[in-house]
């Protein structure tokens, strides 16, 4: 997706057991719309946005998901989780991007959930009732980018929507809030991925992620558990790999990682909760036991399209005191049968980390901060070798 290299597969791996979607992206799930503004300024600015709409720009609003979110380790921000928390759902639209512009995104997404309100000619007591707390996530650009610049603004927020209303294709590596973005070492950013996941009499439920992979040290690197990180370090230094043993993987990692993940499967908050927290594993098939250091933010969000939680109430105008009581049907998994989307979630917030690295190009940013590419032509020799394959 965007640019000449390759994605993870195009290397001889294919996580997991469930199948991709056609895209082998988060835009699999039916009704997501994404857009992305990339902004490369002079030497030392390289920063972006990435705006998740999950029922698309004009649906998102008016129609909220039911969600959760999981801290695998906190040291970051997701603005709203505390209203997630609270409701089980948002009607916000998902924004990634450095730590500096949280607040600038933040703002614009309020300015925007009121452009929505007057547009439909919404009064302020139903503008009021409709109002959420934007969801704006942050990973640390400021190796790369000049961070105190704090580029992104308002305009930016509103290309961004523009963005969503038309893109076709989630940019991976070095685009959106992934532009200036590290993993392993290497450069890294944004990447996605989906799984197709069988339901009951032929039915077919699409389970999507995006990562904004910004964590992780070379020497943990781990792709279909070859050591890949230690053994490029082992050649870089001249050693024979070809004779020693295969190194364990070790040693700290260093910095965040978002994830979004969004399924039509339907589901409640707390089963959403437990989708979240198995974004960690996929972490964890990359990185091994240094995913969720102490200084780092691996934060997870989860929603789903299945149903749609009407929250506004007819008998009341959602300010009475003591109001009846109403309620909506909901749909549900069946509580024995979610392993598999816990397997889905692993494999493909696994499978979006790599492809963040295999897409991402080598970027010269602040100060003259250099990240390279993962090397992909070695990454496959060593996959080739190493790799055990069950045919």
């Amino acid at each position: 997706m965007g640019g000449t290299r390759p994605r993870i597969r195009d290397l001889g791996y294919s996580p997991g057991r469930f199948r991709p979607g056609p895209r082998n992206s988060l835009l699999d799930v039916k009704g997501v719309t994404v857009g992305q503004i990339t902004i490369h300024k002079g030497p030392d600015v390289h920063t972006g946005l990435t705006l998740i709409f999950p029922r698309g720009v004009n649906g998102t609003r008016q129609h909220p998901c039911y969600a959760a979110s999981h801290d695998l380790n906190g040291m970051g921000e997701l603005t709203g989780s505390h209203g997630i928390a609270e409701w089980g759902y948002t009607n916000s639209p998902i924004a990634l991007t450095n730590t500096v512009s949280i607040g600038k995104v933040y703002d614009a997404l309020f300015s925007f959930q009121f452009e929505q309100a007057d547009a439909l000619g919404e009064d302020d007591i139903e503008s009021a009732r409709r109002m959420t707390i934007p969801v704006v996530g942050e990973t640390f650009d400021g190796l790369l980018n000049d961070i105190r610049r704090s580029v992104i603004d308002n305009a930016i927020v509103h290309g961004a929507i523009e963005a969503a209303k038309t893109q076709p294709e989630i940019l991976e590596g070095n685009h959106g809030g992934g532009t200036a973005m590290r993993c392993h070492g290497w450069k890294g950013g944004t990447g996605t991925s989906s799984r197709i996941v069988p339901g009951v009499g032929g039915k077919e439920y699409t389970l999507g992620v995006v990562v904004q992979a910004n964590h992780g040290a070379k020497l943990d690197l781990r792709i279909g558990n070859v050591p890949v990180g230690e053994l490029l370090e082992r050649e870089k230094k001249g050693e024979d790999i070809e004779e020693a043993p295969l190194p364990a993987a070790g040693r700290a990692a260093e910095g965040s990682i978002l994830v979004v993940i969004i399924t039509d499967a339907p589901l409640l908050p707390h089963q959403l909760r437990r989708i979240a927290q198995h974004a960690g594993m996929g972490i964890t098939q990359v990185g091994g036991h240094s995913a969720g250091r102490n200084a780092s933010g691996e934060i997870f969000l989860a929603l789903s399209t299945g149903n749609v939680p009407k929250e506004l109430t007819s008998g009341s105008n959602g300010f009475d005191y003591l109001p009846p009581l109403e309620t909506h049907a909901v749909e549900t998994l069946k509580n024995e049968a979610i392993d598999s989307l816990f397997y889905a979630t692993s494999e493909a917030v696994e499978e979006a980390i790599l492809n963040s690295l295999c897409k991402a190009e080598t970027l010269r940013g602040f100060k003259g901060r250099c990240t390279e590419a993962l090397p992909v032509d070695k990454v496959r020799g060593l996959l080739e070798r190493y790799m055990v394959s069950i045919d």
